[in-house]
């Protein structure tokens, strides 16, 4: 399965654009995009958040914690939860 991240412009001042860009160089096979709205208007204006595998919105109250949030996502770890 091809993994997937992807961003709503809107949403990048708040950090996910720089989370996106660590993530996209830590695991240089997941495919990004950037869309104009992912329709997640309730999320995206207070947190950064990141969508991973199209249904899956992750959120976290920093860059760092995203980052981390989101390895977990694609290293298979939450797979049982």
């Amino acid at each position: 399965m091809t993994r997937k991240l992807e961003i709503c412009t809107a949403n990048a001042e708040l950090g996910s654009g720089d989370a996106l860009a660590v993530l996209s160089y830590q695991y240089p096979n997941v495919q990004t995009r950037e869309w104009g709205c992912l329709g997640n208007c309730h999320r995206c204006f207070r947190v950064p958040f990141l969508l991973v595998d199209e249904y899956d919105p992750v959120e976290a109250a920093s860059v760092e914690e995203l980052v981390a949030k989101v390895a977990v996502h694609l290293s298979g770890a939450d797979a049982d939860s």
